[in-house]
């Protein structure tokens, strides 16, 4: 039987690199190990040569005594040109440079500056004796006496000259000696360093190759352990077919079934995959292709698993000779999916059809009637007085009636209707193949299942719905528009009473419609910058004095103009965009009046009115607001006024109260208050008592007839007098005569504004006006300057 081929985790190639970096590590150590030898060498050559010239700095000294010698007995001796051998040779061995040669011995050698200091010590001193010998035998030969002093500083005694020549020959030939001792002994140090390093050289490569040996054989040992982790414990899964079905399947298959290997091979494991996917399974296994397949197969537990397969044909492989599919379990990843629609086309809270699946159901019943005229019903259903619930009750209360709310509605409609949850507390419902009669059946049906009261955070609530029905009688449509008109007809259930429906026709589009393309055009006119404020002066009946400006907002739409303020300001509160429109008009009045100020235009006593609208007042967070504007413009909150309605301060509830408390807090810190209007509301004077006001302002209606009607001028006379009474501010609204300024002036009313005055202008306009000193006042006096107070009543907390 021949023997199997072990596993090897490393192939030749592999090997081959493995051997490579052993033998390129040696060869690195040998020539690193023979560089540095042939450096040694180098430097040793150079030693020797060094060491020869010291050495004959003996030679030549002796030499210059017996030349200086055979000179003084007659004869022919050149002692000068060994003298200058001998100097030079000392210079070049102590600095670098040229050793001259000597004649019938030595060549001219070119030598580096020796570095040792020891020996550059030995070779300055030889330098000093050498210069003082051939001194002293230029002497002798000259017939001078030598006695000068030795540069050497070397002490010789006797006055013969000769005996001083010999005896400083015989010191520089010492030196010399000397010297040339000190570089051999250097030189042998250089060569056992380099054995040394040789030694040590031949040891790191060795150990350095054994380290790389052994860590490549440990990185081959955890590289296969890790391969046969990997392929023993992998979770894809591995089958391979056959002729006769499957011939293998690996553990990973037999752990997600919960089946045996026997269970699984040949058949059994086609047996196991969906009828629906096992046609599919066996074609592509039949052709091979790597295009992959996706199919289910039921483990032990009758649970359905979603496998994806990569196929690989590998039948003319003799080793495999089969097809070979590598698959993954994405069944979480299939339930995910799932999930991911559903959530894509169902509200989270209710689980009811979400928005677009509304609309694409829409859109197909509109597809299906234009082929077959068939009538279709839309009902758009908005929950009253749902907001008051989150705001009283909290949103996990409304939350629960949302519920609640919608599983009543799921038990009134048929199964083939669509419910749906479009957001907040607005249901849709689309009711196909249903005539008109059929659409008002269905929302009486749904009014009448909110009769019944929902338990609610221990409480039980009656709601109630208004109910917008538009029918389509079949043909080709528009979903947009369908909507849209269920819409207008909820709004037209909610203005008439509430707690009902209305069927949709062309008039109320006319009606309510308008109401919400305004709706639309506030919201784009207020991210767009199209409002601003316009501010009309308030004077001093008794004076000319500008005591403050009521700012007015003004909307000038591209399309319809400038806009009317009691044409969208209903809107603005019905749709909750009053909210935004509110703090944009404080953060523009408090920015202005602080320029103003800044400019030093104002007198100490001005104040700039702002209108607060209920549905700010009863939704809350007024002071966050006017802290905002105030701190952003940096103005005094005694320069700022807040105007509001009287059924705004006699308001009941948790609302009234929470409206009252903060009022009162922006009072104390320096807000003024005044009632707007007071007059034609529904006061109460005792809660006029209790609340913070400054200010009363008497409404125009009661000044137009100031002058003429008796019945006018008594109201008039008696709301000035209440107001000083209760020590508070009169200022009259809309004089536009002389008559009626001069009444309201018998009348002692403080202030006023109207178009007497002037009208409302914007800000630039009214800026020039501060610096006149403010507008005209027929009969009064001149004003004062600007920037300085004026003696008018004072406003409380101002």
């Amino acid at each position: 039987m021949p023997r199997r081929r072990s596993f090897k985790p490393l192939d030749s190639s592999q090997g081959r690199f493995t051997v490579a970096a052993i033998l390129c590590t040696f060869a690195l150590f040998s020539a690193l190990s023979v560089g540095l030898s042939v450096r040694a060498t180098e430097g040793s050559h150079h030693r020797a040569t060094v060491v020869q010239v010291a050495a004959r700095q003996r030679t030549l000294a002796e030499r210059y005594v017996q030349e200086v010698l055979l000179v003084r007995q007659g004869q022919r001796a050149d002692p000068a040109y060994t003298g200058g051998v001998l100097r030079d040779s000392v210079v070049a061995l102590l600095h670098g440079g040229t050793a001259p040669a000597v004649n019938g011995d030595d060549d001219a050698t070119r030598l580096a500056p020796f570095k040792g200091a020891r020996v550059r010590a030995q070779l300055e001193q030889e330098r000093r004796l050498a210069a003082d010998l051939t001194a002293t035998g230029a002497a002798i030969l000259a017939g001078r006496p030598a006695r000068g002093r030795l540069t050497a500083h070397e002490h010789v005694r006797g006055g013969d000259p000769m005996l001083r020549l010999r005896t400083l020959a015989a010191l520089t030939s010492n030196v010399s000696l000397n010297t040339a001792r000190s570089m051999a002994a250097g030189a042998d140090k250089g060569i056992s360093d380099l054995i040394t390093m040789q030694v040590a050289l031949g040891l790191a490569g060795l150990l350095a190759s054994l380290g790389l040996a052994w860590a490549l054989i440990a990185a081959t040992r955890r590289q296969t352990a890790h391969f046969r982790s990997l392929v023993t414990s992998s979770t894809d899964l591995v089958l391979v077919f056959g002729e006769g079905g499957v011939r293998y399947v690996s553990a990973s298959v037999t752990e997600m079934l919960g089946r045996t290997d026997h269970e699984l091979l040949g058949e059994g494991l086609v047996e196991q995959v969906h009828g629906d996917d096992r046609v599919a399974l066996e074609t592509t296994v039949a052709q091979g292709t790597s295009d992959g397949v996706v199919f289910r197969m039921c483990d032990r537990f009758g649970e359905w698993r979603h496998l994806e397969a990569r196929v690989t044909d590998l039948r003319g492989d003799r080793q495999v000779q089969g097809v070979v599919l590598n698959a993954r379990d994405i069944s979480e990843r299939v339930r995910l999916e799932e999930q991911l629609t559903v959530q894509a086309f169902h509200d989270g809270l209710t689980g009811l059809a979400n928005r677009a699946l509304f609309r694409d159901r829409l859109n197909q019943a509109l597809a299906r009637s234009a082929r077959s005229p068939a009538p279709l019903a839309v009902l758009l259903v908005d929950l009253d007085g749902f907001k008051q619930v989150n705001d009283s009750l909290g949103h996990d209360a409304g939350d629960h009636l949302l519920l609640e709310v919608g599983r009543r509605f799921d038990g009134v409609v048929r199964p083939n209707d669509t419910l749906a949850r479009l957001g907040g507390d607005e249901f849709a419902l689309l009711l196909d193949g249903a005539d008109g009669p059929r659409a008002t059946a269905v929302a009486d049906r749904l009014l009448e299942c909110l009769l019944e009261p929902i338990e609610v955070a221990d409480r039980e609530l009656t709601l109630s719905a208004s109910v917008g029905v538009v029918v389509h009688p079949g043909g080709a449509g528009d979903s947009e528009v369908l909507v849209r008109h269920a819409d207008v007809a909820m709004y037209a259930a909610k203005a008439a009473g509430r707690a009902r429906w209305e069927v949709f026709h062309n008039e109320m589009d006319r009606e309510f419609g308008e109401d919400l393309g305004l709706a639309q055009e506030l919201r784009v006119g207020l991210q767009r910058g199209e409002f601003s404020l316009h501010y009309q002066p308030e004077v001093a009946i008794d004076s000319s004095a500008l005591v403050g400006v009521e700012a007015l907002l003004r909307w000038q739409s591209p399309s319809r103009g400038n806009v009317p303020p009691d044409q969208f300001i209903p809107v603005a509160e019905d749709t909750g965009l009053i909210m935004p429109i509110g703090e944009f008009v404080l953060r523009e009045a408090c920015e202005q009046t602080a320029q103003w100020r800044r400019a030093g235009l104002l007198p100490d006593s001005f104040v700039t009115w702002v209108n607060l609208s209920g549905k700010q007042l009863s939704v809350g967070g007024v002071p966050t607001t006017v802290h905002a504007a105030l701190e952003a413009s940096g103005l005094p909150p005694e320069f700022l006024g807040l105007e509001v309605t009287e059924t705004a301060i006699v308001e009941g509830g948790a609302a009234g109260e929470r409206a009252r408390s903060e009022l009162q807090e922006l009072h104390s810190e320096g807000v003024s208050l005044a009632i707007d209007d007071f007059g034609t509301g529904f006061s109460s004077l005792g809660q006029l008592r209790r609340f913070p006001v400054d200010v009363i302002k008497v409404d125009r209606s009661f000044i137009h007839g100031v002058e003429h009607d008796p019945k006018d001028s008594a109201i008039a006379a008696n709301l000035v007098s209440l107001a000083h009474a209760l020590n508070l501010v009169a200022v009259a609204e809309g004089i536009e005569s002389d008559g009626q300024l001069t009444s309201l002036r018998s009348l002692g009313c403080d202030l006023a504004q109207g178009f007497l005055f002037a009208r409302p202008a914007p800000a630039d306009v009214v800026t020039q006006m501060l610096a006149d000193g403010g507008p005209p006042v027929p009969g009064a006096p001149p004003a004062t300057a600007p920037g300085r107070p004026h003696t008018i009543t004072a406003l409380p907390g101002a």
